[in-house]
């Protein structure tokens, strides 16, 4: 799968698009699909990543390519491409006809500008096209892409979710794109589905793009994504039958168990196999006490994962080891681990100098807590409050109130400790080599925002970025893995227990390895 890049074959466009389906039957056209947000800050997936902004952004906005079953990469804005012999070329044809909501076409200059944008503004635009060293475009409809060397990752990064599509004579204005106001107000997209309403304190609403460049699709004629912070309420309205499909952490295990027993209900764990989303404990390591490497080796040995996977997960899950999740395919069982022992990890404590003071605390420090979702990060952050009061460490919780507030504290650095977690993706490259480059320590959220940096970490990265050899690859993230785990740049949580519950009167629910991520062009309703 990883391996695409490196298949010089020209691509037919696909007869049949968008997400591969958990449900065989006529499509229907017509009808509003209700599925719910936690609370966005943007809808343009080119400057933020994350489910939040790629669920929405990912109907709103096309890409090159999408990801189907078993990772195909298939036709999308592009009806095929080239690579050359050499792998330093890759030349793509966009299909005839595409437009963008405002009926302006969409031509190789807006592709191009879309990646520049990428490169520049997304938390890992750098990782993925770091190696694009100039992009032409011949024709309207024709983008070259030129590499200084081959990338085993590229023809995955084209995809909505991460390379959204945008309006060159929109956002080429001069105006920070982070911040553009294009990017929540008068949304002009490339994808099947159009921003109708958006009010990020109730809804968001998008309607079908009736001159979308397949003929046909899609099928819904709406997409409804009311506010809903609450788990349980959540639960209840998927019982009732008022929210059709609810991805991701959105519900709890327990819940999820509840829900398989409801008529009319079906819950599955699919279409998650392309995220692979781990938990962790993130500490500012530019500061004392968590930039001394005994202090966090100590909270690693007080944290008991395999306790949290029983209680917050049911056991459904398995304990982090590291970057990278179990299901990805560079996974490596061969790293450090730190097994719980109190007395161990107050002996640290004392060894670095951090005695129990007069006031009866080591040190203390804030942890910050996004509240919303994914569920789990509450039940953690009191768990970890109450474990390291046994060490006598005063943990203050500093729970968020939204999305907004929590990513402004974090990415601009003023924090102690945050609970977190990350994608993964596919290829490490998209979602792993983020958190610990050197040269992506920005104010940017899901960067490397806890502010590590390593030689020899870089150097495993930039090697494994470019190597073409899947047995090589593998052994390159087998050190990359080793290392992270020694210098405890993170304290990794249990993995995420990832569901989609939806309606039976879904047809074709998204089960690609994106699952909610990727288009719904075939997602219809029964009724």
């Amino acid at each position: 799968m990883l391996d695409t890049l490196l298949k010089s074959l020209p691509v037919a466009l696909a007869a049949t698009l968008g997400a591969a389906s958990l449900a065989q039957a006529e499509p229907k056209a017509g009808g509003t699909l209700t599925a719910f947000t936690s609370g966005y800050r943007t809808l343009n997936a080119a400057v933020q990543s994350g489910a939040a902004t790629g669920a929405p952004a990912s109907q709103i906005f096309a890409g090159l390519v999408t990801v189907g079953a078993d990772y195909a990469i298939e036709p999308y804005l592009a009806e095929s491409w080239e690579v050359s012999e050499d792998q330093l070329t890759v030349t793509f044809d966009l299909v005839d006809g595409a437009t963008f909501h405002d009926g302006e076409p969409i031509t190789g200059e807006d592709v191009k500008f879309s990646m520049e944008v990428v490169k520049a503004n997304h938390p890992f635009g750098q990782n993925m096209f770091g190696h694009v060293t100039s992009i032409e475009t011949p024709e309207a409809d024709k983008v070259v892409l030129h590499l200084d060397q081959p990338v085993p990752g590229l023809l995955m990064s084209l995809q909505p979710l991460l390379m959204p599509v945008l309006p060159k004579h929109i956002y080429d204005d001069g105006q920070d794109m982070k911040t553009h106001p294009r990017n929540m107000e008068n949304v002009i997209g490339s994808g099947p589905f159009m921003v109708e309403e958006n009010d990020p304190t109730q809804r968001l609403t998008l309607v079908k793009y009736d001159d979308f460049f397949i003929e046909g699709r899609p099928y819904l004629d709406k997409i409804v994504y009311p506010l809903i912070k609450d788990p349980l309420t959540r639960v209840l309205m998927l019982e009732k039958g008022e929210i059709d499909y609810a991805p991701f952490a959105g519900v709890r295990p327990n819940d999820a168990t509840r829900l398989e027993k409801a008529d009319g209900v079906n819950v599955t764990t699919d279409g998650y196999g392309a995220i692979g989303y781990v938990h962790y404990l993130e500490l500012n390591l530019r500061e004392k006490p968590f930039s001394d490497h005994a202090v966090r080796e100590a909270l690693a040995h007080a944290i008991d994962t395999n306790f949290l996977s029983m209680v917050i997960f049911g056991g459904r899950t398995q304990p982090g080891t590291g970057p990278l999740h179990t299901g990805n395919p560079f996974y490596s069982a061969d790293v450090p681990m730190y097994e719980p022992d109190m007395e161990k990890a107050a002996a640290l404590l004392d060894e670095a100098g951090y005695p129990v003071g007069d006031d009866g605390a080591r040190f203390s420090f804030v942890l910050d807590v996004p509240s919303w979702a994914p569920a789990a990060h509450v039940p953690m952050a009191e768990y970890i409050q109450a474990q390291l009061a046994k060490l006598n460490i005063a943990v203050e919780l500093r729970k968020a109130p939204d999305f907004g507030t929590w990513v402004k504290r974090i990415a601009s650095w003023d924090y102690n400790a945050t609970m977190n977690g990350s994608f993964n993706y596919p290829d490490p490259t998209i979602g792993v080599h983020r958190h610990f480059d050197c040269e992506n320590i920005k104010n940017v959220i899901w960067s490397n925002t806890q502010g590590y940096c390593n030689e020899d970490m870089d150097k495993l990265l930039d090697a494994a970025a470019v190597e073409t050899d899947m047995d090589a690859r593998k052994a390159l993230y087998a050190d990359i893995q080793k290392i992270a785990q020694e210098d405890l740049v993170f304290i990794y949580m249990p993995q995420d227990f990832s569901a989609t519950v939806y309606s039976d009167r879904i047809g074709n629910a998204p089960a690609s390895p994106f699952g909610a991520l990727a288009p719904f062009t075939d997602v219809y309703l029964e009724e």
